[in-house]
């Protein structure tokens, strides 16, 4: 067999060996179950990638396409779940519809807010104005409340470094006595050395020490009004800041209640999106379909056969273990 052969009894889970000594039965239903597959694989293949790309925020192709193959590869086992089943198993069959249903609303809306991009981003601005609205308005109240306590110290070291203008416009300069005490050596009446103490005191004028507190609270001043400047620059643009950032920070669940919005308002959309979930739906149920409604063909036959005769060989097996222990009990 050729290597795409192999690829496909590779792809559905089949032996090869086993597929080489069947009938063109066989290789129809392998070429079936392919094609089935191979189109599931193309969609969530798309699927997974734009996922990625717009909800993941996962910015290099690579990153993307290993999501891609992530989501094919989930959809693979879980074709095989049905494909290598022996026999009829109602039980896979009913939770493989069930899987179908999900794959297929999930699918289906994520390939729906692709395809009305434009129309969801309409319905986001109305969705996302009624959000900014609530959010600036919280946002102007609180830098409201900074500006207020701004306007408030700022008014405070006004009033300070108004009086200590005043008190030095009065008093440039202020007085400082300095004492200072020198010991001198000095002969007492019986020609004994001791010390003598003399204290000397100087006054100078030195600059009032207001001036220094009136600096500092000028600069204090000067970084609260530019603190101000930024608050009031703030609050202008804070309704343009917070949309910037709902737009950038778009999620999933915010584009899928517009998508929702949109199909419960537009009939079209609406009727596009059930025809998008039947059509998904449809494709998901393929392998379902071709498992349980067709014949089977001579290799689903000889993995049964072998299945059967492993089975009655184990059971003969059993069998004879048994009575060979009935034999040793009696005697």
């Amino acid at each position: 067999m050729n290597w795409w052969t192999n690829f496909k009894c590779f792809l559905i889970g089949w032996n090869p060996n086993i597929l080489k000594n069947c009938t063109e039965a066989s290789f129809k239903a392998l070429k079936k179950y392919t094609s089935s597959i191979l189109i599931l694989l193309f969609i969530w293949g798309v699927t997974g990638y734009t996922f990625a790309e717009r909800y993941l925020s996962i910015e290099s192709w690579w990153g993307c396409a290993i999501t891609s193959i992530i989501f094919i590869v989930i959809v693979i086992q879980i074709e095989r779940q049905v494909i290598l089943t022996v026999g009829k198993n109602l039980w896979i069959v009913a939770f493989r519809i069930i899987l179908a249903v999900l794959m297929a609303v999930i699918g289906s809306t994520i390939l729906d807010q692709i395809i009305f991009k434009n129309d969801v981003e309409k319905v986001l601005v109305e969705i996302r104005t009624d959000k900014v609205n609530e959010i600036a308005g919280k946002r102007q109240k609180t830098i409201q409340l900074e500006i207020n306590k701004l306007n408030s110290i700022i008014d405070s070291l006004d009033v300070i470094n108004s009086r200590l203008n005043d008190e030095v416009a009065k008093h440039p300069t202020i007085k400082v006595t300095n004492v200072t005490t020198e010991r001198i050596p000095v002969r007492n009446k019986d020609g004994l050395k001791t010390t003598d103490t003399k204290s000397t005191v100087t006054t100078i004028n030195v600059p009032n020490t207001r001036i220094e507190q009136i600096r500092t609270n000028s600069e204090t001043t000067d970084k609260c009004r530019n603190r101000l400047d930024l608050l009031y620059n703030q609050k202008i643009n804070v309704e343009e800041t917070v949309r910037k950032e709902l737009e950038e920070n778009a999620g999933f669940l915010e584009e899928l209640k517009a998508m929702i919005i949109l199909i419960k308002s537009e009939t079209l959309a609406g009727v596009f999106y059930f025809l998008l979930f039947t059509f998904i739906i449809a494709l998901e149920l393929l392998v379902v379909a071709s498992k349980v409604g067709d014949k089977k063909c001579d290799y689903d036959m000889i993995v049964e056969y072998q299945l059967n005769v492993k089975k009655d060989a184990l059971n003969d097996m059993v069998k004879n273990d048994k009575s060979l222990d009935d034999k040793k009990i009696k005697t």
